[in-house]
């Protein structure tokens, strides 16, 4: 029986320096010099949402202002997530890891709310590029987590049940989409979040190192 892994990348298989809040603020300052409303988007406020705030906001009349700073939310990110890519490093074992889920025949995956070519940095940086069939970010995707489509896509891709699949993240945002893709997720506890946080919000499964996946998928690396 063929089953499938998709990961996340930052905080599940490699930590790389990335400045959330000054992320944030850039976004807001490009949607208030816009002229739209950021009433109620602060520096907690996840990217996902604010895209839906200024969706909501410009209106229907306003999808090709929409469209546009879409683009340049995406630009931005780009540029940020670039610069926290240099400083990108594997998390302990997960190339062991990654390598012997592969000899068992478990297929691997991404899907990541990060742009294109800062997912092929990461992942490249971290020796990582070769491991998976197919790489999912935000450019491929209406939606990024904690919506589901992206994994949508993936389970739709490797055209396996979705029982047979499982999504592997480091947060809530991970566990929201899993369980709006109606897939099971594993949440592994790499310092972000506890393994009590992960827990309470829905994990199937909570693991301190990649190295234990293979145990919950039922499979040894040969």
């Amino acid at each position: 029986m063929a089953i499938a892994a998709i990961f996340d990348i930052d905080g599940t298989l490699v930590t790389f320096k990335f400045d959330v809040q000054g992320t944030r603020k850039a976004l807001i300052d490009e949607l208030s010099s816009r002229g739209v409303d950021t009433e109620g988007i602060d520096l907690s406020t996840p990217t996902q949402m604010i895209l839906d705030a200024a969706k909501s906001r410009m209106g229907p009349a306003g999808q090709e202002g929409f469209e546009s700073y879409r683009r340049r939310v995406f630009a931005i990110l780009d540029s940020f997530e670039l610069e926290g890519a240099a400083s990108t490093i594997p998390l302990p074992g997960v190339n062991e890891a990654l390598e012997g889920l592969k000899s068992s025949g478990v297929r691997l995956a991404v899907l990541t709310n990060s742009g294109r070519k800062p997912a092929s940095e990461a992942l490249g940086r971290a020796g990582l590029s070769g491991l998976f069939e197919f790489v999912i970010t935000r450019d491929d995707a209406d939606t990024m987590k904690p919506k589901p489509e992206g994994l949508l896509k993936a389970v739709n891709l490797l055209s396996l049940p979705k029982g047979d699949v499982c999504y592997v993240g480091d947060s809530p945002f991970d566990i929201a989409a899993a369980r709006g893709a109606g897939i099971r997720v594993v949440s592994i506890a790499t310092g972000n979040y506890s393994m009590n946080q992960l827990k309470d919000a829905g994990a199937d499964y909570v693991i301190s190192s990649l190295s234990e996946l293979g145990a919950v998928l039922g499979v040894q690396p040969k």
